[in-house]
Order: structure tokens, then sequence, then C-alpha cells
């Protein structure tokens, strides 16, 4: 039968053709390495005029990337064919980039400084480019965490790895709170919540002076050390003798990607397709058996438990801290970071986080024009692209061919009893 010979096709393990396969990784690792290539040129280059000039040529390949459809399918089939190999090129080019600018630490501390905000922004990810939650008051879970630390550090002596932890439980509690009143509203009302809840909070930390020290901000934070060894020295790698902003690179890097892992995790478990119903339609969702209350309120927590992990590791790696440095303008940029890289794509709002920590620095000559610069950048972006740069896409979930096996056996044998039932 023609529905017979379909499905045994289906089951039927295609055979793997080596030289596409080979192909098809090459051209992720050349692409990959000039990716990598092109980021290492954009930094180093000091001369803002010929930055701008890279940034239109970096434009004008992204136009033609765009515009050459082909090109674009055969690199689309070449990752995905080839996950595994750009997962493990990604790490070891992470990996090396304090090498490559081991004569240039603010590049590095840069680096550094990009690898938090991306564990925040991906923390975010989870509450608004998941479950659908808009929250404008992110700022608060980050400053809970760095206060928290911070102040563990400096009173009680704790450790950074367990003020780390502490950060992260302080600012889902944080997350907590504001899940309660959120549940009663919906859409731009959620955002109207935690707005005024962000305003609240950072207000609170201006005149708190017994827990946050006011405007004055905490000073001596000492940095994160192993054993005896503290991050405020240089790190060696054999022959190799990298700045100290190394140890702090490594480390954000390093919960980074374990929060990416974690998020990828979660959006693919039974929780994230709760979270998927929630956002298309939570009316729906409530009818299909999801409990939209406590799905909403581990949203904010999770979500807000990996904005104080960003908290404290910034804490830790600046020194210093102050209510400035979690005002509402951070939680905008935060926001922005996810918008801009495509909320509910993992990867896409890591991109976004690094390239909104990257540019302001490259276009700090002009301080009081970059905000114009950045805001005609994000109206085009929303023109042209309102799903942001790289768009979330939807989950199809693809069962083993065994266990589709099983369950087509077990149904001819239901159809066949039945059909006994029927002749009897």
């Amino acid at each position: 039968m023609p529905e017979t010979d379909f499905i045994d096709a289906q089951l039927t393990p295609a055979t793997v053709n080596r030289q596409q396969k080979l192909r098809h990784t090459l051209l992720t690792v050349a692409i990959m390495i000039g990716l990598f290539a092109l980021m290492i040129v954009g930094l180093v280059i000091e001369r803002l005029s010929l930055f701008i000039a890279f940034l239109l040529a970096v434009a004008l390949l992204g136009f033609l990337y765009q515009r050459t459809q082909s090109f674009k399918r055969r690199a689309t089939e070449a990752f995905h064919d080839s996950r595994g190999t750009a997962i493990t090129l990604l790490i070891l080019l992470v990996a090396a980039y304090p090498i490559i600018l081991n004569q240039n630490p603010y590049l590095i501390h840069i680096g550094a400084l990009s690898a938090i905000y991306v564990i925040m922004a991906l923390g975010l990810n989870i509450t608004l480019g998941f479950a659908g939650l808009l929250d404008i008051g992110f700022a608060v879970y980050y400053g809970a965490g760095a206060y928290t630390s911070a102040q563990f550090a400096i009173h009680f002596g704790t450790s950074f790895w367990l003020g780390l932890v502490l950060g992260g439980l302080s600012a889902s509690l944080f997350g907590f709170i504001v899940a309660w009143p959120a549940l009663r509203v919906h859409d731009h009302y959620l955002g109207l919540v935690t707005l005024g809840y962000g305003l609240m909070m950072n207000l609170l930390a201006r005149n708190l002076n017994f827990l946050t020290n006011g405007t004055d901000g905490v000073i001596n934070i000492p940095p994160p050390s192993i054993g005896s060894y503290s991050f405020t020295q240089s790190l060696q790698l054999g022959p190799l003798s990298l700045p100290f902003q190394a140890n702090f690179y490594y480390l954000a890097v390093t919960i980074a990607l374990v929060t990416a892992f974690v998020s990828y995790r979660l959006r693919q478990s039974a929780l994230g397709r709760s979270w998927d119903a929630i956002r298309e339609d939570e009316v729906a969702a409530r009818c299909s058996g999801v409990n939209t209350r406590g799905v909403k309120i581990l949203a904010f927590s999770i979500g807000a438990f990996f904005g104080g992990i960003g908290g404290a590791i910034y804490a830790h790696m600046i020194g210093f801290i102050s209510p400035e440095n979690f005002s509402f303008l951070e939680s905008m940029t935060i926001l922005v970071m996810v918008v801009v890289g495509g909320a509910g794509n993992i990867m896409g709002v890591a991109i976004g986080a690094i390239i909104l920590v990257v540019l302001p620095e490259r276009f700090r000559e002009f301080e009081h024009l970059r905000l114009l610069f950045f805001g005609a950048a994000l109206v085009l972006l929303m023109i042209n692209r309102p799903e942001g740069l790289f768009p979330r896409l939807r989950m199809r979930r693809v069962l083993p061919a065994e266990k589709l096996a099983a369950m087509l056996t077990q149904t001819r044998q239901k159809t066949a009893s039945v059909g006994r039932i029927k002749a009897q």
C-alpha cells in the first residue's frame, strides 16, 4: 500500500553521504573562523574612521548574505548537520580570545563584561523569550545579587563561590516577590508593574544606608580566589602569562556557557513547553491543564536567579557597586539585548548582548551622540527585522525511529484486534 511504503521510507535510516558531511563541516569551520577574525579585527581597530568603515563593510556583507539565498541555504544546512563541530569550535575560539589579545587587558575586560551581560540577558530571555512575560525591572535582580554577595563577603568573610549562590538565591527571592502581583495583569500592564517595581527598588537602594551604603556605594569588595590564588594575579598558561582580567573572563564565560546549556535544557523540558503555551495563548494553556500561576512564578524566579549570578560576578570583578549601576537604564539595556538578538533564541540573545556591550565602548569618543546612533540603529533594525537579528525558532519534537516503529506496530495490532472482534 502507498501508506505502508511511505511509513517504511520514513523508518529506513538515510545513507550518510560522507563527502557532503565533510563539505558541511569545512564550511561551518570556515564561517566561524571568518566571523571570529572579523570580530578581532573590529576590536583592535583604534581609529574611529576605520572602525566606521569596518561597520559599513560588515553591514554590506550581511546584506549580501541575505540576498544570496543559495549560500544562505547551504550555510544553514551546514550548521544544522555540523552542530557538534560548531559548538566545539565555538568553545575553542572563546577560550583562545584572551590568548590572542594578551597584550590588551582592556579588551579582555570588555570580553568578561560581555559574558556577564550574556548571563543576565539569558536570564531575562527565560522570562520574556520563553514565557512571554515582559519584565522591565530586571536590574533589580542584578542589584540584589551584587549587593548580597558583596555584603556577605565584606561583613562575614564569605567566599565568592558561596556568595555567588547566595546572590542568585536572593535575586530569585525578589523575582518570586514581583511574580505575585504580576500574576493578576498581562501584556503591557505587566510591563508597567515591573517598571514601578524597578524604580521603587532603586529608590530604596539609595536610601537604605544600613544595607546598601546609599549613594556612596559599597567599596573594597574582595576579588574571587581559589585557595591562595587570587583572581587579581596574572594567569600563567605554561610559558604564556595573561593579564589578571583573563581570570574574570574565563569565570564569566564558563558561567555563561552553563547558563546557555541550562536554558537549552529548560526549553526542551515539559516546563519549557508550558512556557511556550503561555507565550502563545495563556487562556488555551490554562484550558489544556497548564498551571499558569506556578509556571509564571518559576519563569520569574529562574530568570532572576541568573540575573543575580551576573550581578555577583560584576561586583567582585569591579570591586565597587552603587545604585547608579542598577538604574532603569540598565534594565532597558538588558531588555534591548534580548529584543535585538531575538527573544527566545539563545544564541541570538548572547550575540545581542555582546553587540550592545562592545559597540558603546567603541563609540565612547561620541559620549553625547552614541545614544542617538543606537536609537537610529534600533529603529532601522525594528523596521527591517522586527523579531530581532535571529528570530525565535519553534520547537519541533522528532520521535526516534525505534519509538515510532513501536507505536506503529502497537497501532496495527490494535486495529487487527478490532477487526477480529467485528468479524466475530
